[in-house]
């Protein structure tokens, strides 16, 4: 996680002073839990592991007890043996298989839990600098490759170094002088392995970055398709999204390269020692020193100890694919969360005490905010008094959205405090300070489902919402009426439609304060009508906070802010506005056509 000039930034360069053994200890919190399951699973390897050495050796005592001298007495206990250990060793290995996959399962669960939980908590400042499509990567493939870590790598390689354990033994045990033939190798192995080490990783980790890119550019371009279309851009779209996907094939190329020749070169090693093993064992076997039996078992045992190399190596790769995710997964773990989901309680600026009589339903006190740039605020003070409605008007960038955003904590202010009912919104828990507020965007979002579903998302004041907004009226044509699916982000609805029901579960929150940023915007003018006199009911002991470009649906505010390059220009009511001739009135003569 690198931090932009407003302190947050997702970024997919890896960040190399991050050893690997430290992103591993960090991935124990969410082993350690599964012990008994990872306990069963290594007692299933190390039978299974017994059960495979004791092969060899059983071929050896087959070799020379009964086909050299070419005798079947006592051939067949030791066939049998040999089958039983194949049974047991590949029953035991399904075992260890079952019991690390639900390992695996039960730890990427709690991982993308986590990571969700988290996701939800931190500041939309994060939001504004990351593509949607990067973390959904962290959710899904990032999670996955630690899931084939846990699955197919952990234990895996504790067996594989128990397989080179117990057949290193074998070998010195049958063998001194082949043994050390065999070792002879290992040096090669370990310098080739160790060249191409970092290449693999920095591939494997360009690849995720790549990935990540491309699912972020997907996203964006699925979810705008309708603009694409609008603007015939879909030349332009399939050509960036072909240089996108160019460059993630390339990667994945450029990775598929070094494998192609990092398992290839394992495997010319395995076989220039085993042409070493028949030469040197085929000399001593000539002389008396070794048996033909020692020596097949020999060759069984050195084929096994460069198999658990050669699977160790793969386990390596896998690491790779895991550490590279599992950078990027903590990446959003550690980010640090919004200021209203930690220990921010009573940390507000100090608030003088209310005079005397009811403190003000919403009060800005001399606030300062920026998004990382200059100043989108500039000492932002007004009151709403409670059950008023208090309306922000201004030119497009001056300001107005933010102060809903701030509002309700989306965003930390700079500087200066803001108020609700004469407390610092730092000093309000976030579960309440939210249930005070109902925002109502310009441009609403419906999440895939029902109307009545998108509607009870808000609260449990449905029916009065339903009443209120006339939300039942329009779908009481529908054949499923407000069963209707509304489709992803509420496309199959009309944009009227979509701001009515978003304002019908804003509404059946029952909220205290009313947050209306443009609600009427979308709306034809007979529904703004009705909508108008079901905002004149519900406003009683309400109180509203409106932000409007359309000066015709606030006339009626109680009081008007007038919002200029950041700063509070005038305040007052309609006729009051007017009759000063200021700003207000010259946007309501261009609005309304007034000389």
């Amino acid at each position: 996680m690198s931090h932009g000039r407003d302190g947050y930034f997702l970024d997919d360069r890896p960040d190399d002073r991050k050893p690997d053994l430290s992103l591993l200890r960090r991935l124990a919190p969410f082993i350690t839990p599964h012990g008994g399951l990872i306990a069963l699973a290594i007692l299933a390897l190390a039978l299974g592991t017994a059960c495979q050495l004791a092969g060899p050796w059983l071929i050896k005592l087959l070799v020379d007890r009964n086909l050299m001298p070419r005798t079947a007495s006592g051939a067949w206990p030791l066939i049998g043996l040999y089958l039983g250990s194949l049974v047991a060793a590949n029953l035991f290995t399904c075992l260890q298989m079952l019991a690390v996959s639900v390992v695996g399962q039960r730890v990427i669960l709690e991982i993308r839990r986590r990571l969700v939980a988290r996701i939800q908590t931190l500041p939309v400042r994060f939001f504004d600098h990351t593509p949607t499509g990067r973390l959904m990567t962290r959710v899904t493939s990032d999670v996955e490759a630690l899931q084939e870590l846990i699955s197919s790598g952990l234990v895996s390689t504790i067996g594989d170094a128990a397989m080179l354990v117990g057949t290193a033994t074998m070998l010195f045990w049958l063998d001194m002088r082949l043994a050390l033939v065999t070792f002879a190798m290992l040096p090669l192995l370990f310098l080739f392995v160790s060249l191409l080490k970092k290449s693999i990783r920095d591939a494997n980790r360009e690849v995720r970055r790549r990935l990540a890119g491309l699912n972020a550019f997907l996203q964006e371009h699925i979810s705008g398709i309708a603009v694409v279309k609008a603007f015939g851009a879909e030349g332009k779209a399939d050509r960036a999204f072909g240089v996108r996907n160019d460059e993630y094939t390339a990667e994945t190329v450029r990775l598929t390269r070094y494998y192609s020749v990092y398992f290839p070169g394992v495997e010319l090693i395995a076989s220039i020692t085993v042409a070493l093993l028949l030469w040197r064992g085929g000399v001593r076997m000539l002389s008396g020193a070794v048996t033909l039996g020692t020596l097949v078992a020999f060759l069984e045992y050195a084929r096994r100890f460069f198999d658990p190399l050669k699977d160790m190596s793969d386990k390596y790769n896998i690491l790779q694919t895991a550490l590279a995710g599992c950078e990027r997964i903590f990446g959003v773990l550690d980010a640090e969360p919004s200021p209203e989901y930690g220990e921010s309680a009573g940390r507000g600026a100090a608030i003088s005490p209310p005079p005397e009589g009811r403190a003000p339903a919403v009060e800005f006190r001399d606030v300062w905010f920026s998004y990382g740039g200059e100043p989108v605020l500039r000492g932002v003070s007004f009151v709403i008094g409670e059950g008023e409605t208090g309306a922000v008007v201004g030119a497009t960038g001056a300001g107005k959205t933010t102060i809903l955003a701030l509002l309700i904590r989306l965003y930390e202010i700079d500087r200066g405090s803001i108020l609700v009912n004469g407390r610092d919104i730092r000093e309000i828990p976030r579960t309440e300070l939210r249930r005070t507020f109902a925002l109502v965007q310009q441009d609403p979002f419906l999440f895939a489902g029902t109307v009545i579903g998108n509607i009870r998302a808000g609260g449990e004041a449905v029916e009065n919402a339903l009443a209120a907004t006339g939300v039942a009226d329009f779908a009481a044509g529908w054949p499923q009426r407000l069963e209707t699916l509304v489709g992803e982000r509420g496309g199959s609805l009309s944009v009227g439609q979509r701001q009515l029901v978003a304002f019908a579960r804003a509404l059946a929150r029952d909220p205290r304060v009313l947050l209306l940023d443009e609600a009427t915007s979308s709306v034809d003018p007979v529904t703004e009508q009705a909508l108008q006199n079901a905002l004149e009911r519900l406003r009683s002991g309400r109180t509203a906070l409106v932000v409007a470009h359309r000066l015709a649906t606030v006339l009626t505010a109680d009081r008007i802010i007038v919002i200029h390059k950041g700063k509070v220009r005038e305040t007052g009511t309609h006729a009051e506005l007017l009759a000063a001739g200021g700003i207000y009135a010259r946007l309501h003569a261009l609005q309304f056509g007034d000389p």
